[in-house]
């Protein structure tokens, strides 16, 4: 028998979840780096921040073929670009910054979503996203995402990343209607893994 999925939530159809989504926008604008794995993986949080925060941008990311309109943006006079990443090695740290809303410019934050290992490879094998700043923020609040393993468990998910990061810019909003998306997307996938 053939299991449909749902193009939304990324959850088989009969537990899918976007009927507890409310779509927002925010002022920040997202982009996400997708690993090429990420996408058909159902444990994805990518769909749900599309879903829900609908002016956010993915890119499947490839070593060989750069995404060249989002370079663009990034080289645009008036946005302020920031890479989401952890300065978590020493020639990093010169890079990393708080991020400061400029309300003349737009605010675009590249993330990099897959698993931390190809996370890490989308940063280091992409040259045009070396003179970004990284965008320095502690978050406290711990992960609930266990859907996957994860060798830190400080390791925040990207659905979790990015509730944080609005919270951060004061847009509350949108992280509300993110977090509501995230909690029903846990509890409809752990559902179908039960049945």
């Amino acid at each position: 028998m053939l299991t449909h999925y749902c193009s939304g939530c990324g959850l088989i159809s009969n537990w899918c979840c976007c009927s507890q989504s409310n779509p927002t926008t925010s002022r920040v604008k997202l982009v996400l780096l997708l690993h090429e794995n990420e996408s058909s993986r159902p444990t994805t949080t990518s769909k749900i921040i599309l879903n829900t925060i609908q002016n956010t941008q993915a890119y499947l990311w490839k070593r060989n073929e750069p995404p060249l309109e989002l370079i663009q943006q990034i080289e645009d006079k008036n946005t302020d670009a920031w890479l989401l990443f952890p300065a978590d090695r020493e020639e990093l740290k010169v890079r990393q910054q708080e991020i400061k809303l400029n309300t003349g410019r737009e605010t675009l934050i590249i993330v990099p979503d897959g698993t931390w290992k190809e996370v890490r490879k989308i940063v280091r094998k992409s040259p045009w996203l070396d003179q970004l700043p990284l965008l320095a923020f502690d978050p406290k609040t711990p992960s609930r995402y266990d859907l996957r393993r994860n060798p830190d468990t400080d390791h925040l998910c990207t659905a979790e990343t990015i509730i944080e990061l609005l919270k951060l810019c004061d847009e509350l909003s949108p992280a509300t209607q993110l977090t509501q998306a995230f909690d029903a997307f846990i509890t409809h996938y752990k559902q179908s893994k039960r049945h």
